[in-house]
């Protein structure tokens, strides 16, 4: 893990990511992905070797020196021959940057497709899972837009994926080659049409494939992130303050006392004996939990008449709560609004006993005796939430079952962004509203 390598590490608990990853990806082919791009990988070593396996459109040979990003490749099921492969690359610090002299922050919202290779005699409609394979990783990073370098000639995949010249980039001529552009396309648009051509070609993307963009996004966007929130930073150097516990716990009581009632919204709305089992399950393993957070602020001395009648939502907790009561209640999607739990049970099921131990630190540091008494809530979600049969897993393996499609994937993708976002604000808000509590002197 990248962020929670820092100083919060060791309040999570996480299995190791491992650096290259096999999924099938169609019935014929599997994607490699190597979350390091090699300089030489190993699975372009045999296309290469083969001078047509590039695809001419696309500029070669680029640097990678101080990009970011995956190499992807396509195996060939039983024949475990590679027959395509492709780099992609955050835009900013790589050799798209170099050669158009955009500046770093007009690319942050780009990725760049380089070193495109396909075999001569790959199976029809690999170039299409391979755009999809690879630019699908960009967009779990938070990426909007697709990057690329190819001839200046209006030529059948720029037409196919209605790639625009940037208006603002000189052609670029190189010696001995073609002349080149630096062109662009929506991610969005992007994906969809590689998804049908896949499709049509006879290669419809795996499901199983799908649904692994929910978790990549939940880790880049989400995991990677939340333990640099105000609140966790706090528990972990000891500086949280009573005032900013209760005030979470307030915050926290407002949409968790709604749960059951949203799932029961869930059971009415699922058309399937599985799907309201689940539900059901869901549901009765959520009964009165908002009566925990009641009994955790009574045993600090606090006001939980006020809490239960009188408070209200801050903005990244009323913007949380809509998200899930629109998902079932508008849409009246019980799918759509996995997006919440995944967010909100995706930090107390990677929660590790240090932090338990650092919260009740900080209790007891205020003077509360037997401080376990007021942090049962995230004690109690901690076993609720995380494990192999965890609220969080059994989630995602109920989208494994009902994503199946591209358009299915990125609706559900959308609502997950604005979970992701209002969650992390969520764990700010709860120390950052209130900070005046842990404010110091500044010291002449």
């Amino acid at each position: 893990m990248t962020a929670l390598a820092s100083k919060t590490a060791s309040l999570w608990q996480h299995k190791p990511r491992v650096q290259v990853t096999t999924q099938k990806i169609t019935s014929s082919l599997s994607v490699v992905i190597d979350r390091v791009p090699q300089a030489q990988p190993t699975h372009l070593a045999p296309l290469s070797s083969t001078l047509a396996a590039r695809v001419s459109e696309f500029l070669g040979s680029e640097s990678l020196t101080g990009a970011q990003g995956y190499d992807v490749a396509l195996v060939e099921h039983g024949s475990n021959r590679s027959v395509a492969f492709a780099t992609v690359l955050h835009a900013e610090g790589s050799d798209f940057q170099s050669r158009t002299r955009l500046a770093p922050s007009a690319l942050e919202k780009a990725a760049f497709l380089t070193r495109v290779h396909v075999a001569p005699d790959a199976p029809k409609g690999t170039l299409a899972v391979l755009l999809y394979a690879a630019l699908r990783q960009a967009r779990s990073w938070g990426r909007t837009l697709g990057a690329f370098l190819m001839v200046d000639d209006d030529t059948p995949l720029a037409r196919q994926y209605q790639l625009v010249p940037l208006a603002g980039v000189p052609r670029l001529d190189v010696s001995g080659a073609h002349a080149y552009r630096a062109k662009s396309q929506r991610l969005d648009l992007l994906l969809h049409r590689a998804s049908e051509e896949a499709r049509e070609a006879g290669q419809p993307l795996l499901p199983s494939f799908l649904v692994t963009e929910v978790l990549d996004t939940i880790h880049h966007l989400f995991l990677d992130k939340v333990g640099q929130t105000s609140f966790f930073q706090a528990v972990d150097s000891g500086t949280l303050t009573r005032e900013q516990y209760v005030y979470a716990l307030t915050q926290m009581h407002l949409f968790v006392r709604y749960t059951t009632r949203l799932l029961g919204r869930c059971v009415g709305h699922s058309p399937t004996t599985e799907l309201r089992t689940h539900f059901i399950s869901h549901l009765k393993g959520e009964i009165n939990h908002e009566i925990i957070i009641e009994k955790d602020l009574a045993h600090l001395g606090e006001d939980v008449p006020y809490v239960k009648e009188l408070a209200q939502p801050n903005l990244p907790t009323r913007e949380f709560m809509c998200t899930q009561e629109s998902a079932i209640a508008f849409y009246e999607d019980p799918i759509l609004l996995l997006a919440a739990p995944l967010t909100a049970e995706g930090v107390s099921g990677h929660l590790g006993q240090l932090f338990m131990d650092k919260l009740n630190a900080c209790v007891a540091s205020w003077g509360v005796k037997e401080p376990q008494k007021a942090t049962h809530f995230l004690g109690s979600h901690i076993e609720f939430d995380s494990g192999d049969d965890g609220h969080w897993q059994g989630n995602l393996e109920l989208l494994a079952q009902h994503l199946k499609h591209e358009l299915e994937l990125r609706r559900f993708l959308s609502m997950l962004r604005v979970c992701v976002d209002a969650t992390l604000r969520q764990w700010d808000s709860y120390v950052g509203d209130v900070d005046l509590f842990s404010a110091q002197p500044v010291r002449a």
